[in-house]
């Protein structure tokens, strides 16, 4: 069973991935760690706060993280996640609160006290892991794995033409991490891209009825207002997906990597670059590079698993 600490910046798909990691018993979520992406900061940790009360778990630790970008400027995504992250959906605030320790603080410790157990599983920005990583080196020795959903190998990007979102967020994290010596998965654009829910399947979760079904049918409906001009009728799922990725990798094909961020080129800042045979690897494989996915396996299951957890 994974022990997990998902480091977020929730954000649509992000909460649709709290929703199947609290579905799935494969997973053990040991805590939440928030950082600055989608929106700020204080709205994620806030987003975090109330979907864990949603969804039942209130207990669950939840540890408020970097508020900007190692040296780039902010970038957030209100254009698709909504002024709030949650697609305009207000959730009732519960009594819980975040603890006192700092997310890069709690990472440190958590693999520290628990090595080879733990699992990081980041769908932000990667600036608390960078800094956990810079402040405390021995836990790239002592992670299980890290599991990162960012980055476009072969594929166009999703906020410039050749960059994803949590890569650009913070591309100087994002170099520290992919080269600090650890096991990584890298769930790019390449794969999430071709992981939807349809109307059809968005219909299921919506004659279920439950206040998860009802919030997971209202942020998609926000998102697919927001989009309706762009031709967008499916939702990509490029946080659920990477949460899978941690308990079940057989959904995905792997493929040893090498791959770089772009910090220099001013049309190409947060570009990965990814290095596959038979190009020649400028080093050793850092990462598994996602390169297939069975997608129709996936909705399934995240459909399967939403409607028997939450009635």
């Amino acid at each position: 069973m994974p022990r997990i600490i998902l480091d977020t910046d929730p954000g649509i798909d992000d909460a649709l991935a709290f929703c199947l990691a609290f579905a799935s018993p494969e997973v053990q979520l040991e805590a939440i760690t928030t950082v600055s992406g989608n929106v700020g900061v204080g709205l994620t940790t806030d987003n975090a706060l109330a979907l864990v009360n949603l969804l039942g778990h209130p207990d669950v630790p939840i540890a408020r993280g970097c508020d900007r970008p190692l040296l780039s400027q902010t970038v957030e995504a209100t254009t698709v996640h909504g002024e709030n992250g949650l697609g305009g959906v207000i959730l009732p605030k519960g009594g819980n609160q975040p603890v006192e320790q700092h997310a890069v603080d709690l990472i440190i410790e958590r693999i520290l006290k628990n090595p080879g157990e733990i699992t990081l599983v980041a769908i932000g920005p990667l600036t608390n892991l960078a800094l956990a990583v810079r402040r405390e080196p021995r836990i790239a020795q002592l992670v299980r794995e890290v599991v990162i959903m960012g980055g476009a190998l072969f594929v166009p990007g999703n906020v410039t033409p050749t960059a994803e979102f949590n890569i650009y967020a913070d591309p100087h994290a994002a170099q520290i991490v992919l080269h600090a010596g650890w096991p990584i998965r890298l769930v790019s654009l390449d794969v999430t891209t071709r992981t939807t829910l349809q109307q059809a399947e968005i219909e299921i979760l919506r004659r279920e009825g439950s206040p998860v079904h009802a919030f997971i049918e209202q942020a998609l409906q926000g998102y697919f207002t927001r989009f309706a001009q762009h031709g967008q009728p499916r939702f990509q799922m490029h946080d659920p997906l990477c949460l899978a990725a941690a308990f079940q990798p057989e959904l995905i094909t792997w493929q040893e990597a090498y791959v770089g961020v772009e910090l220099t080129g001013s049309a190409t800042l947060g570009k990965t670059v990814a290095y596959l045979p038979p190009h020649q690897l400028p080093g050793a494989p850092n990462v598994l590079a996602s390169v297939g996915v069975d997608a129709a396996s996936f909705c399934a299951l995240f459909v399967e698993r939403i409607n028997q957890t939450y009635k």
